[in-house]
């Protein structure tokens, strides 16, 4: 009986092979039993592999690409990307020749971390609240220092006007002045 229960399992483990390879198509359509196969299973991977050497044959590229395939995957290999990797040795060596940087960078950290406190201080949180009235109190400023630099070029022109009404009033005094002293000498001869 075993050996009934062993033929019957791999009758369905074929008619379940068959399925797959076949689908919904008819089997006995391009197989019919009693009749021997054309060719073998390796016949025909040759006759397809003899098709795709003579397609690309006229391409160059195509041909470039299956040659760089045995390329690609040893670059794909992790055991490839392990070996690129640093070694113990050479990682120690870029730490030891960044240990001065290292040490300034501890050390500004525990600076840090000693002010941290002062940081997060009350009168520190108290400069956010206060930017705003800061940002109106610079805006006010501005606007004013505008204000006195319009006011001193007008103060500027006022002056310059002032001198030049002295300046004239000055030269005209000074020709009234000859004038009578040269009246005077005239008068007194």
């Amino acid at each position: 009986m075993a050996d009934g229960s062993e033929l019957e399992t791999f009758e369905q483990r074929l008619s379940a092979l068959e399925a797959l390879v076949f689908g919904n198509a008819e089997k006995d359509a391009d197989y019919k039993k009693g009749e021997k196969l054309k060719k073998g299973c390796l016949d025909s991977l040759q006759d397809v592999h003899n098709k795709i050497n003579t397609s690309l044959a006229s391409k160059k590229k195509a041909v470039l690409l299956y040659q760089k395939i045995p390329e690609l995957n040893t670059y794909l290999d992790h055991s490839y990307t392990d070996k690129q990797m640093l070694s113990d040795a050479a990682k120690a060596d870029s730490i030891i020749a960044g240990a001065d940087l290292l040490r300034n960078q501890a050390a500004l950290y525990e600076t840090l971390k000693e002010n941290e406190k002062h940081m997060n201080s009350e009168h520190i949180k108290g400069v956010v609240l206060q930017a705003e009235k800061l940002n109106t109190l610079s805006k006010l400023h501005i606007t004013q220092q505008d204000e006195a630099a319009t006011l001193t070029e007008e103060s500027q022109k006022l002056i310059e006007a002032y001198n030049n009404v002295v300046s004239l009033m000055s030269k005209q005094f000074i020709l009234w002045d000859t004038a009578l002293s040269n009246l005077e000498k005239k008068s007194k001869k």
